[in-house]
């Protein structure tokens, strides 16, 4: 019988090495309370004539009763061309999404990437409006395009960067 015990211990063991990591969430955030937690998810974002625009994926979203937005942990952001390529991606500890208006707001780590273009911009924070195709930050960025180098503490621009507007910018 012990022989037996000492087996199944062993084996559960032996299974908890290969277990995936425990997530635990960040002291101060309370979100015991929320009526729903989904683990892992996909969300995609659609324009007023129901074509795609947009995949939000998350590692985890709390959505509570009396609110209208959900707190998102992992966010990774694709936003599409009309051909269905990807236009950019945004990559952020967390987020916060309003399902109704499919606005996003991305924080902590938030990198924000445009292939095409040669763009990479990091900030702390990061507003994604699809309905006004807008993006902005209140935050002090980096940009990164075509080798140059960019610093700001605000900006505001189009989903093509084709009006980029920039407050305490410095460039190198």
């Amino acid at each position: 019988m012990l022989a037996v015990w000492a087996v199944a211990v062993g084996g559960l063991l032996a299974s908890c090495e290969n277990a995936a990591p425990v997530v635990t969430l960040p002291e101060g955030e309370d979100f015991l309370g929320a009526d729903t937690v989904i683990m892992g998810g996909t969300t995609l974002i659609t324009d007023a004539d129901g074509i795609r625009t947009a995949r939000l994926q998350f590692d985890t979203a709390f959505q509570w009763s009396d609110s209208t937005h959900q707190a998102l942990r992992g966010v990774d952001l694709t936003v599409f061309n009309e051909d269905g390529s990807a236009r950019a991606t945004v990559r952020a500890l967390r987020g916060r999404f309003e399902p109704d208006d499919q606005r996003l707001t991305a924080n902590g780590n938030v990198v924000l990437t445009v292939p095409l273009a040669d763009r990479r911009l990091e900030t702390e924070e990061l507003n994604y409006d699809p309905q006004r195709e807008e993006l902005w930050s209140d935050s002090a960025f980096v940009m990164l395009e075509e080798g140059e180098r960019y610093e700001g503490t605000a900006f505001t621009s189009d989903l093509g960067f084709q009006n980029f507007r920039v407050s305490g910018v410095a460039g190198r």
